[in-house]
């Protein structure tokens, strides 16, 4: 402690930076509206922008709109004026992800006639993110006008974003400019002593003023002529950019050179990945919308990428969400699958803390790296409180290595494997045969399954389950990983370990089907309370243990029937909750909306226990909803409503936009109509009876890595009948398709 203090005294001494006491938004505590609204998002790296639908981040927002590094908001308003007087937009576009274009047009503005001029923005984010304005006079005159910048930053946490208010934060830091007059610093001084800083800097037209708050630009603009300025925004911590940001390599770019370098980057990156193209060009629209969320939500960490799970609240990296999109995503993003892999083993539990959730083997629920986290306000460092992570990142493994037959990589993480394993045998036991969770703490989730909101677990007449609680598909999980890892353990050699695997997962399944089974509802039960006492309520969440295989496939083929009723289907996907149910509500996080994720899980599960047209009808829902979306982007979850009486799905209000599992369902529905049953290790691909929606049309997919070995094969329906082709073949792989 004494070093650390050592350490901020002398910061102290060497910054230039001078408090700011003045209350940012007149002392306005922090909250969040729930509230539908339009953002534009874009992400790269540790980096995030979320603006609003003209292109601003506007003053003491409660909307969450902001430019970000991690969970720190290192502006809260950025604001661009002509002449005092806000812009009439005119278009805006972002669906590239890293870069976006925002086109204006002026209001009546004194003596300048409306629409005379234009003004576009072109943004560009790569660990910096550098804007570029030019201003075109269509006019017959001349005009002399002034552009203006309104900033600030409150450098919140995104905790603080979201609506928690504490009662001592850092300091925040009188604004600064630099002795050329080029460029603005504003500055932050966190409890845990971290400097953070937000650097603007104009880098082609110096201002003629900057005030608190304010930067100036006079400007001419002559008949039919331009006039263009840019500017760059560079964040520090300590001093230091982000590992993705070289100040240096910046300093030699203008805005163009830098756009290019980061456009390089991206279609380098999805050359290295497989593509998928049909005949029915909107879906073609939603596919590559996928390819796109997903390179925007690669996150760096210290300890390796992985993926975030959606933007703005959840910009970091979560296990079940990542271990899930890796499922999603495997055939055709490997590589990307793999870091999902490794950066959750690098956070695996080692210890025990109570704070934390930390157990060794336990894989880890979610971390952050704001100022609340890193000063042990909340147990983000990370929080280890999820039943489910665990074993879905088994699964996750074990999928990794039948795609890719990388035995060296399974055996490099055979230890933590071992630990996991350890830490779901001792969790079962202590659970009495199952995987039991509760909260003992008051920071910690009360439920940990994927349904993590407060009141999600319930009965049909409304009461909450009492802990501890076992959830119906954590039990799939587990069930999963261990006939899965069982093949695995055994081509490392591990023949008793794999046995062992074999058994648990057998003696499981049987225990399951009876305990689980509601007789009076053919169906499963939600979940055992701490009593074992059945939790009745008709939801999902069985639909997963269709696709994990758990059930018998007697009581699969019901299950599968009553997810299609009306009262669960909602004819715009399957509700997270059954209509008939006290708690259900269309717009409750979990207790009534429609999940593409949890739809893309069911659907493949049908597929597992041969109802293709269920599962077609599945995927034909989702691809409706994401019709309705900008750039056919599918949302994290709609409301429920009813699709008979409505023309299009209502979203619910704060999603988030692009959301990981969200941009894998489109993928897996793809994967499970194929129905590839990879075996790298024999250099073989096995394709079980295809069956793709004609809608579709002729399916191509190129790219598709099975071990070292590349395949482009296209999949031709007609008459309920699909075909498969083979258009190309590198590397020794044998395709076995099975009719």
């Amino acid at each position: 402690m004494a070093k650390a203090n050592a350490k901020t005294k002398k910061q102290l001494r060497s910054d230039p930076y001078v408090e700011d006491i003045r209350p940012l938004c007149e002392g306005t505590p922090f909250v969040l509206t729930d509230a539908a609204h339009p953002r534009l998002t874009l992400k790269q790296g540790s980096h995030f922008l979320v603006l609003d639908e003209i292109g601003n981040i506007p003053a003491c927002n409660t909307l969450g709109y902001g430019y970000y590094r991690q969970d720190t908001r290192h502006l809260s308003q950025w604001e661009l004026l002509l002449n005092g007087i806000t812009l009439s937009v005119l278009s805006n576009e972002v669906h590239l992800g890293y870069s976006g274009t925002l086109l204006y047009t002026n209001p009546l503005i004194n003596d300048i006639p409306q629409q005379k001029l234009s003004i576009k923005r072109k943004l560009v984010l790569d660990d910096v993110l550098w804007e570029k304005i030019t201003i075109e006079n269509f006019g017959s005159d001349p005009y002399d006008i002034e552009i203006q910048m309104k900033f600030q930053s409150d450098f919140a946490d995104m905790f603080e974003v979201r609506g928690l208010n504490r009662s001592q934060r850092g300091k925040r830091m009188l604004p600064i400019s630099s002795s050329d007059g080029t460029k603005v610093l504003l500055a932050y001084r966190g409890l845990d002593g971290t400097l953070a800083e937000t650097i603007i800097d104009f880098c082609s037209n110096k201002p003629e003023t900057i005030a608190d708050g304010l930067v100036t630009f006079k400007l001419h603009v002559p008949v039919k002529d331009i006039v263009e300025l840019e500017a760059r925004i560079i964040t520090k911590w300590d001093g230091e950019a982000a590992e993705g940001c070289d100040i240096k390599v910046a300093d030699k770019n203008n805005f163009h050179s830098f756009f290019t370098t980061t456009e390089e980057k991206y279609q380098h990156w999805r050359n290295q990945v497989a593509s998928i193209h049909t005949e029915h060009e909107l879906v073609n629209f939603s596919i590559e919308r996928c390819f796109n969320d997903l390179y925007m939500l690669r996150q760096p960490t210290p300890k390796g990428n992985g993926l975030a799970a959606g933007i703005p609240w959840y910009c970091t990296i979560f296990g079940r969400d990542s271990a899930i999109t890796g499922l999603q995503i495997l055939p055709f993003m490997p590589d990307l699958a793999r870091d999902c892999i490794s950066v959750l083993a690098a956070y695996q539990g080692k210890h025990y803390n109570e704070f934390t959730a930390e157990e060794p083997g336990r894989i880890m629920h979610e971390i952050r790296f704001g100022e609340l986290a890193k000063t042990g306000q909340i147990p983000h460092m990370p929080y280890y409180g999820t039943i489910d992570a665990t074993q879905l990142w088994l699964m996750l493994y074990c999928e990794y290595i039948k795609w890719t037959g990388d035995l060296d990589f399974a055996q490099s993480l055979w230890p933590a494997v071992k630990l996991a394993i350890t830490w779901l045998d001792k969790t079962v036991e202590t659970g009495n045969g199952y995987l039991r969770y509760q909260s003992y703490k008051a920071h910690e989730l009360e439920n940990q399954g994927w349904k993590d909101s407060n009141d999600s677990i319930m009965y049909k007449n409304g009461t909450l389950a009492e802990p501890p609680i076992a959830v119906c598909e954590a039990q799939g999980y587990l069930y999963a990983a261990r006939r899965e890892l069982s093949q695995i353990a055994f081509m490392l050699g591990h023949k008793q370990t794999a046995k062992e695997l074999s058994n648990g997962a057998n003696s499981l399944k049987e225990r399951f089907n009876r305990d689980f089974w509601m007789e009076p509802d053919k169906f499963i039960c939600l979940a055992l309370d701490g009593n074992n006492r059945k939790v009745d309520a008709i939801a999902s969440n069985p639909g997963h243990c269709l696709w994990t295989g758990i059930l018998n496939d007697d009581k699969a083929q019901l299950v599968a029937d009553r997810l299609m009723l009306d009262d669960v289907n909602s004819g715009w996907g399957i509700r997270t909750l059954s209509v008939q149910t006290i708690a259900y509500s269309p717009i409750a996080y979990h207790n009534g909306t429609v999940w593409p994720h949890d739809n893309a899980i069911i659907g493949e599960g049908m597929r597992r226990f041969g109802r293709t047209e269920e599962m077609k009808k599945i995927m034909q829902e989702i691809v409706d909803v994401s019709l309705f979306y900008t750039e056919h982007r599918l949302p994290e979850l709609i409301c429920g409503f009813d699709r008979v009486g409505t023309y299009s799905p209502v979203g619910y209000p704060v999603s988030c936009s692009p959301q990981a599992w969200a941009a894998g369902s489109l993928l897996q529905m793809i994967k499970a109509c194929i129905n590839f049953l990879p075996d790298a290790t024999n250099n073989c691909l096995h394709i079980v009876e295809p069956t793709l929606p004609e809608w579709l049309g002729r399916v191509t997919v190129k790219g598709l890595k099975v071990g070292k070995a590349e395949l482009d094969l296209a999949f031709d329906t007609r008459e309920g009948y699909t075909i498969c082709q083979i258009l190309r073949k590198t590397g020794k792989v044998k395709v076995i398709v099975e009719t």
